[in-house]
C-alpha cells in the first residue's frame, strides 16, 4: 500500500509535461488507471500539463478528464493566441480549472489530495529560479488548483503569477520538465517517467521571436528565472542521457513516427490520436515487462 510499504522500495511516477503535448503523457497515464495500477506507486511528480494529469490520475478519473483534451469547446478557450493582443492569457488557465475541470468535469480537488498516493505538483520560484515541490503547500483543495495553475505558469503566456505559500510561482518546464530529480532526491528507489517526446527529437532553442518575448518578460517579472530559462535545451539533453542509462529509472517514450505536437496545438483529431498513441505505448512498455 503507498506510504506503507513492507519493502525496502519506493516507487515513483514522473509525468513531463509540455502544454498540449501532454496529451501522450496523459494517454500512458490513463492506461495505468485502466489495469489498476495506480496504487502501485507511492509519490507522482508532474510538471505544468503533467501535475494535471497527475490530478487526474489520483482523482481516480484520469481518462474521464483526459475527454476533454478534444471536447469542442475546450482548448480552443483556453488557448487563444489572439488573446495576447487584447493583453489578455493565451493560456486561460484559471478557466480550464473553475470552469471546465471543476464545473463541466467534476473533478474532486480536495478528494486528489486524500489519495494515500502523495501528489507533488513541481513550480519554478520566480524569485530564485529553482525548481520548487508544492506538496508541503497542498491543505486543501483552493491550494492545490493554485498550484497545478502555478505548474503551468507559461512565461508571458498564462497571464500573472499565481502566489502561493509565499512562492511566486512559474511553469515547472523551466526547471524540471522531467521531474524524475525531485522523486530520487525525495528517495524514491524507482522512477517511472512518462514522457510527450519521441526518442529522435532532439533539444533545440526556442525561436528567436520566442526567446526575445519571454527574455524580456523574464526581466520584468521574475529576472532569476533568465538562467533557467535559457538552459533549457542543455538541461534537456542531460535528462535524455540519464533517463537512457536506466538505472533506476524507466521511461515511456512517445512511439517513432508519432505526429509531432506544439505545446498549444488544439485540433481534436490530433489530439486524439496523440492521446491514443500514449496509451498504447504504455501498454506495449507493460507487456513487455510481464
Amino acid at each position: 500500500m503507498p506510504g506503507a510499504r513492507t519493502d525496502p522500495y519506493r516507487l515513483g511516477l514522473a509525468i513531463e509535461g509540455g502544454g498540449s503535448r501532454g496529451t501522450y503523457s496523459s494517454g500512458m497515464a490513463v492506461e495505468l488507471e485502466r489495469r489498476g495500477l495506480t496504487g502501485v506507486f507511492d509519490d507522482v511528480y508532474g510538471s505544468s500539463m503533467g501535475a494535471i494529469t497527475a490530478a487526474w490520475l489520483l482523482s481516480g478519473k484520469a481518462e474521464h478528464g483526459a475527454s476533454f483534451w478534444w471536447h469542442p469547446d475546450v482548448l480552443p478557450n483556453v488557448i487563444r493566441p489572439r488573446a495576447l493582443l487584447r493583453r489578455k492569457p493565451v493560456v486561460d488557465l484559471e478557466f480550464l480549472m473553475d470552469q471546465v475541470y471543476q464545473q463541466w468535469a467534476g473533478l474532486d480537488f480536495a478528494s486528489v489530495l486524500e489519495s494515500p498516493v502523495r501528489l507533488h505538483p513541481i513550480g519554478t520560484d520566480a524569485d530564485t529560479g529553482q525548481a520548487v515541490d508544492l506538496a508541503p503547500h497542498l491543505n486543501s483543495g483552493d491550494e492545490l488548483k493554485l498550484a497545478l495553475r502555478g505548474s503551468a505558469g507559461l512565461p508571458l503566456l498564462a497571464g500573472p503569477l499565481v502566489r502561493l505559500a509565499g512562492h511566486r510561482l512559474l511553469d515547472g518546464g523551466l526547471t524540471e520538465a522531467i521531474p524524475f530529480r525531485t522523486a530520487l532526491r525525495d528517495g524514491c528507489t524507482h522512477v517511472l517517467v512518462l514522457r510527450t517526446r519521441r526518442a529522435d527529437e532532439r533539444a533545440t532553442p526556442p525561436p528567436r521571436v520566442e526567446n526575445l518575448a519571454v527574455t524580456a518578460f523574464l526581466r520584468r517579472t521574475a529576472p532569476a528565472a533568465l538562467p533557467a530559462w535559457r538552459g533549457r535545451p542543455e538541461r534537456r539533453r542531460a535528462d535524455d542521457e540519464q533517463l537512457a542509462a536506466a538505472g533506476p529509472l524507466t521511461q515511456v517514450l512517445v512511439p517513432p513516427g508519432a505526429p509531432d505536437v506544439s505545446r498549444l496545438a488544439v485540433d481534436p483529431a490530433l489530439l486524439r490520436r496523440s492521446f491514443d498513441l500514449g496509451a498504447a505505448a504504455m501498454a506495449t512498455a507493460l507487456e513487455a515487462g510481464a
